[in-house]
């Protein structure tokens, strides 16, 4: 289980973008030189500006193990190998998303054999749109389950709930990934892979707030591409920092 830690509220800004989608994770990028202790007050008071709130920062980047010892003092809580946040020069961007297209390859070929024989699932968001269009016919209770219903998620979902009860050492199939597993493989790994250091949202220093459009994948991909660009662009010496919201829409997944 990660641990979140608090931050302190930051009352004094106002709320002046509305997020389109979900944001659970957040990076923000600070200026270089920024000290640590500042780092999650700075990174919550970005969250806020854009109507997003933050629960605190969390353990996301793999430390750089190069840089022995880890300069702990220029990194936000250093816990089992992960940091909160610290210079990108102290952060291995690249083995996390190593890690994170290893971790998909085996969860695409458990899915894959998983579903097999089963008709393909509608994504989540197309329920959802017909819920935004129509609520009175098309209310939010009736869409989730007409999701839920389908062969597919059924499959994912008793899986997923069996492997919680038994503890067996396979993944988790999250349904709200079925339209990226449905891609095929090859975009099911890279889409973790692009994931693996922006999270649902990125921040950069300019201020530019950087989410994907809607729940669709191509939208997800846009995003993605676009916040990668940008990180493989930073100077070694700018910060990230991960934070937390408990933000939710509604969707199953």
């Amino acid at each position: 289980m990660r641990r979140v830690l608090p931050t302190r509220p930051i009352d004094h800004l106002r709320i002046r973008v509305q997020p389109t989608r979900t944001v659970r994770t957040a990076v923000v990028c600070l200026p270089a030189g920024t000290a640590p202790v500042d780092m999650p007050r700075r990174a919550a008071a970005v969250l806020t500006t854009v109507g997003v709130p933050s629960v605190g920062v969390l353990p996301r980047f793999a430390v750089n193990v190069q840089h022995r010892p880890w300069r702990v003092k220029n990194l936000v809580d250093c816990w089992q190998g992960l940091t909160s946040g610290g210079p990108v020069r102290l952060l291995d961007l690249a083995r996390m998303r190593a890690t994170a297209a290893t971790t998909a390859d085996v969860e695409w070929h458990v899915w894959n054999q998983l579903v097999h024989g089963t008709k393909p699932a509608e994504p989540f968001w197309v329920y959802l749109d017909r819920f935004r269009g129509d609520p009175d016919r098309h209310p939010l209770a009736r869409v989730q389950a007409e999701y839920r219903s389908q062969p597919r998620i059924m499959a994912m979902a008793a899986h997923n709930a069996a492997t919680r009860t038994t503890g067996c050492p396979v993944p988790m199939l999250p349904t709200s990934a079925v339209e990226t597993f449905q891609a095929g493989h090859y975009t099911y790994v890279a889409a973790a892979r692009l994931a693996a250091v922006p999270g649902d949202a990125f921040a950069s220093v300019t201020g530019r707030w950087m989410t994907s459009a809607s729940g669709r994948l191509v939208d997800t991909l846009a995003f993605l591409t676009a916040a990668n660009a940008h990180l493989d662009e930073m100077p070694s010496d700018s910060q990230l920092v991960a934070v937390a919201s408990p933000a939710g829409d509604g969707g199953v997944r």
